[in-house]
């Protein structure tokens, strides 16, 4: 009798040893799986329906002097805020400080399933300006970031894959971030937009990228950024929305760098005569806020 139970022990055993070898694989993620999955879940965080703010951009010459600040007010909208695979980003800023930039503006409108719907407003031309093509790698307002840069991200663009968790240091407080890479599903996207490649260490729980390294098409780091600040707001629902304030982005081959803040930030009933029918090219000239 003993001997059977030893032995039915022994079956039991190997049995389980034989399940968990045909199911580990079954289970075990690629790091593109990974990458995928990680990216899915910080693009499903709550989003914020309305919001006004103004933003400041500092910009530093490569000896680390501040050439200028521009100052500009913005209202962004997003439809279908509650479903992340519906959602839908616009947003509108008019520039009113130094007085060289005053009166100029940026539009854009995330399109579903095509590219942004993006223009700029110089009044120097008189006219506003299509972005279009190799426009999305050039300067956004003689800033270190680019067009491409300040426009809404489509995940269904990339390809993703996961690299490593890691810990960085914020702020007095160590981080558990998780390190993807990102790569362009389209040549011509990434040819348009300049990189070959971004890096970035994304705190899943927020959603947040501390850190972003950008790689030119000929594989060179090409520039940096880092997350300097954020707030936490809540949307219409109530739920928690992080949002970087402050983001730092260096052009690592000139030494340049743009420092971008956030202030005054407004949601809710204090964003509430922002609506929809003012994403419209007219309004890059026309009074809105």
């Amino acid at each position: 009798m003993n001997v059977n139970i030893h032995i039915f022990k022994k079956m039991v055993a190997v049995l389980a040893l034989i399940c968990l070898m045909i199911t580990t694989p079954l289970l075990a993620e690629t790091p593109q799986e990974k990458g995928q999955r990680i990216a899915e879940t910080v693009d499903a965080h709550p989003a914020l329906e309305k919001m006004i703010a103004e933003t400041v951009l500092h910009i530093y010459d490569a000896q680390g002097q501040r050439i200028f600040s521009k100052k500009s007010r913005m209202a962004s909208f997003t439809e279908n805020f509650r479903d992340p695979k519906k959602r839908l980003r616009r947003s509108l800023s008019y520039f009113f400080s130094p007085a060289d930039d005053k009166g100029n503006g940026a539009l854009m409108i995330e399109i579903e399933g095509d590219d942004d719907d993006q223009w700029l407003y110089l009044k120097g031309l008189r006219k506003p300006k299509r972005v279009l093509g190799s426009d999305k790698s050039t300067s956004f307002m003689g800033s270190d970031f680019s067009n491409g840069d300040v426009a809404a991200r489509d995940m269904e663009d990339y390809n993703y894959t996961w690299l490593s968790t890691e810990t960085i240091p914020f702020k007095n407080k160590n981080l558990t971030v998780e390190k993807l890479e990102s790569t362009f599903k389209s040549k011509q996207r990434s040819e348009d937009y300049g990189y070959s490649k971004s890096i970035a260490w994304i705190h899943v729980a927020s959603g947040l990228p501390f850190k972003t390294e950008m790689y030119n098409l000929n594989g060179q780091l090409f520039k940096t950024s880092k997350l300097l600040s954020f707030a936490v707001n809540k949307n219409r629902d109530g739920e928690k929305v992080y949002m970087p304030t402050g983001m730092e982005m260096k052009n690592v081959l000139k030494g340049t760098k743009t420092v971008m803040e956030m202030q005054n930030i407004r949601t809710g009933k204090e964003a509430d005569k922002i609506t929809p029918d003012i994403f419209k090219v007219e309004y890059l000239t026309r009074r809105w806020w």
